[in-house]
């Protein structure tokens, strides 16, 4: 991964990357504003403080700021020894929802678990606790990758019980996009074409299976098919939410001024806050999410191609990737580009357990871009001498 990739100068003298910490910055402070004017006339519907569901998150903040530094900061060194306990941990966690007493289930889904009317959904912290394991395993197993029983089988048993166990939450999308980074960690492993070849032969029918057999899947791929068919049924939440965005126009109604948010987009607060965001501040205030996180992206992808090492790299890159897929399927979702998911939309839409994964994933990038640093650093002394 570092082939190519010369650095040119230091990415920051505060031990990593400015840029990169300065645009996550000014995402988060856009995504907490952005709430609570998605929010706040929803918040009062429900007979709730206007600022009801931006200061949930606010209070969410603190342990999500302990987990960026915790993933800033921590020695990499530390965490690959560590990594065995942590995914067993993180499969432990992935259980605790069919619990009984501790479990909790909603709308058919037993994804979270909680008491005293906290919850907390474990799949969203199993998201970067895979992308660590598979990142550390593969390149620890690089010179037997092309051997499948004993280099790639024991990681793809991991991520393949990972999935499963989160199918059997009834949470089909968050199951995809693990299915989806560990075959961009494989693929960026170098493993085999023919490995991704069976994948696919394998996974892709029991994908189409698997929303053939759930009426509540089956009900948005027809809504996403035929979007003009019963809107009030089907596909009334993306429908509304289209609505929303084309709203906007140029500069938007300004912000708290969204009128459609209120009465055609159900769960605003959560996976559809893009749409508010369109409609309140337009085609500019879209543009400058897309740049902000492009921007990101950019600074996150150039940390792994300067990381030190293999599995610095492949980290970041799997990181970056959690990222930005999960941004992209949510902006996709909520223009009416693929079928409705309950992918959130990251460091936007309310939710402590989705904001804490991604903190977490966001100090992992930035702690690959303070051994980068420290990785100049050191070729430029030695040069100097």
């Amino acid at each position: 991964m570092n082939g190519g990739f010369a650095m040119e100068r230091p990415l920051g003298r505060i031990g990593g990357d400015p840029m990169l910490l300065g645009s996550l910055f000014l995402i988060v402070g856009i995504g907490v504003a952005g709430l609570y004017s998605a929010s706040y006339g929803y918040a009062i519907s429900l007979g709730k403080s206007g600022s009801y569901f931006a200061l949930r998150q606010f209070i969410w903040l603190a342990p999500a700021a302990a987990m960026f530094a915790l993933g800033a900061f921590v020695p990499l060194g530390f965490v690959q020894r560590m990594i065995g306990a942590f995914v067993l941990g993180a499969f432990v966690l992935l259980v605790l929802p069919f619990m009984p007493v501790i479990g909790i289930t909603k709308n058919g889904a037993s994804r979270w678990f909680g008491f005293a009317g906290q919850m907390f959904q474990p799949s969203e912290l199993f998201k970067p606790v895979l992308v660590l394991y598979l990142a550390h395993i593969l390149s620890k197993k690089a010179e037997k990758l092309a051997d499948v029983v004993n280099g790639v089988i024991p990681p793809l048993i991991v991520a393949v019980l990972g999935v499963l166990i989160v199918l059997a939450q009834n949470d089909f999308s968050t199951a995809l996009l693990l299915g989806i980074l560990a075959m961009v960690m494989f693929w960026i492993a170098d493993v085999s074409m023919a490995f991704f070849a069976a994948i696919a032969s394998i996974g892709l029918p029991l994908a189409a299976l698997s929303v053939l057999t759930s009426g509540y899947r089956l009900k948005r791929v027809l809504g996403f098919l035929a979007p003009g068919y019963d809107p009030a049924d089907l596909s009334y939440q993306v429908t509304g939410s289209m609505r929303a965005i084309g709203s906007g126009g140029l500069w938007g109604k300004g912000l708290g001024q969204g009128t459609l948010k209120l009465r055609s987009i159900p769960l605003v607060q959560s996976d559809f806050v893009f749409a508010a965001w369109a409609e309140e501040t337009g085609f500019a205030g879209v543009a400058v999410f897309f740049g902000l996180w492009a921007f990101f992206l950019w600074r996150a992808f150039r940390a792994s191609f300067m990381a030190p090492d293999a599995f610095r790299s492949h980290m970041a890159f799997g990181m970056a990737c959690y990222l930005g897929f999960q941004t992209l399927v949510n902006v996709m979702v909520a223009s009416g580009a693929v079928p409705a998911t309950g992918i959130p939309l990251p460091f936007f839409s309310a939710g402590g357990s989705s904001l804490i994964s991604v903190s977490l994933a966001a100090g992992f990038l930035f702690n690959v871009s303070r051994s980068a640093a420290r990785a100049y650093d050191g070729e430029r002394n030695e040069a100097n001498a």
